[in-house]
Parts: C-alpha cells; sequence; structure tokens
C-alpha cells in the first residue's frame, strides 16, 4: 500500500452541514474497512482498510463493481437487492465478501444509499477487530434493510449523544477494538458496551456499523486527533 495515494476526497460525504473534511478523516483514517460506490455499483474510493481487507490496491479496486465482491452465490440476486437498497435507503447485514485470494471474509455491514448525490457508502466492521455483533442473530440480521433514522441525520447538531458516548462511537468509528477503547475512556470493557448500546439506541442503530454511518453524517464523530466534546 502506497498511503493515499491517488485517493479522491468524496465530494459532500456528509450529506448534512456537518464538516466534511473531518468526515473525510474518518473516512481515510479508520481502521474500520469504508467504500464509496456509484449507481453502477463501481467502487469510486476506498480506505486503506477496505484495500487491506480486500486484497487490492485503490487503483485495481477502482475498476471493480459491486458484484466482484460478492460470492457467487448471491451473485443472481444482486439486482433485485440493489433496486431495494436505493428505495430504502440502507441496509444493515452480516455477510460474506470475496477477497482477491479468493478467502472470504465475514463482515458486519452497512450500507447508506446517497450520501452524496449518486454516492453510496459501504462500512464494514471485522469481527475479528471490533468483536461479534450483538442482539442480532444471523436470521435476523438478514432482514434488517430498512431506511435510515432521518430525524437523526437532518438534524446534524450533534448533541445527541453524552459525551462518554460520543467518545466511544468516535473511537470505534476509527476501528478500536473494545479494549483499546475502554483504556481510552477509562471503563471497562463492559461499561463502553453498554455506553454503545445507549448510543445506538438514541441513534437508531441496529448494528455498531449502522451506528458509524447515521453518526457520521449527524455529526455525532469528533474528528481525528482532537478531543471528543
Amino acid at each position: 500500500m502506497s498511503g493515499t495515494e491517488g485517493w479522491v476526497s468524496p465530494p459532500d460525504l456528509a450529506g448534512v452541514s456537518a464538516d466534511d473534511d473531518a468526515l473525510w478523516n474518518i473516512f481515510s483514517q479508520s481502521r474500520n474497512p469504508m467504500l464509496l460506490a456509484n449507481d453502477q455499483r463501481r467502487y469510486v474510493n476506498a480506505n486503506v482498510a477496505a484495500c487491506e481487507l480486500l486484497g487490492y490496491d485503490l487503483a485495481t479496486l477502482r475498476t471493480m463493481r459491486i458484484d466482484d465482491i460478492t460470492i457467487p452465490e448471491y451473485r443472481p440476486f444482486l439486482d433485485d437487492v440493489w433496486q431495494d437498497f436505493l428505495a430504502r435507503g440502507g441496509t444493515v447485514g452480516r455477510f460474506a465478501v470475496l477477497c482477491a485470494d479468493d478467502s472470504r471474509a465475514e463482515v458486519e455491514f452497512n450500507a447508506t444509499a446517497n450520501v452524496a448525490p449518486g454516492l453510496h457508502l459501504s462500512i464494514f466492521i471485522n469481527p475479528e477487530v471490533s468483536g461479534q455483533a450483538d442482539g442480532l442473530d444471523d436470521d435476523d440480521i438478514a432482514d434488517k434493510n430498512l431506511e435510515e433514522p432521518v430525524a437523526a441525520v437532518n438534524a446534524g447538531s450533534g448533541t445527541l449523544l453524552d459525551p462518554t458516548e460520543r467518545k466511544v462511537i468516535t473511537l470505534l468509528a476509527m476501528g478500536r477494538n473494545w479494549f483499546e477503547v475502554a483504556e481510552e475512556v477509562g471503563d471497562t470493557p463492559g461499561q463502553v458496551r453498554l455506553a454503545m448500546e445507549s448510543a445506538m439506541a438514541k441513534l437508531g442503530a441496529r448494528t455498531r456499523a449502522h451506528a458509524v454511518s447515521i453518526a457520521m453524517r449527524a455529526g455525532e464523530i469528533d474528528p481525528p486527533g482532537t478531543e471528543p466534546s
């Protein structure tokens, strides 16, 4: 990998009044894989974590489509799934992505349609980094196609979360695991999970990846390198 060479900063990633530069810093610096695709399902940008997870450099990823990392047994349904995703505005769940070496990586994901006109954001959280998702079994999570909680996103005020919740979700957005978050926050991993559950409830989120996506666009994540308010 060659750092951020050749990257294109996504226009108006927030889609709201939040600081786009701060959101771009989250996108580019997070350990959580993040990718942007266009209306044709072609990737236009990805962060280092996404390139490392999938095993492709950015130049190669930008020649690829979502179809190319979809496991073969799901591809016949992808056109219908994509139209449903665009209509609903987002989807959350767990699935396997196909990597460059033909291995499969299990991820928790959130995909959000039209974070900017014609651009669609996917956030993956690798269970090996952040631990298994809580509260949803495999059958339940597969059905969690949903519209984003519009009130939280449109508010864009950064006032929904208390300081601890905001710090926890900021650190998780950056890809920290529970123990790293607990060390930085000064709480136990159990207390961190409770703070995250509270933040998810306030944001109307179903999974951590979903919460990160909402928080990024609702102004609830602090720029990297700053002390959360």
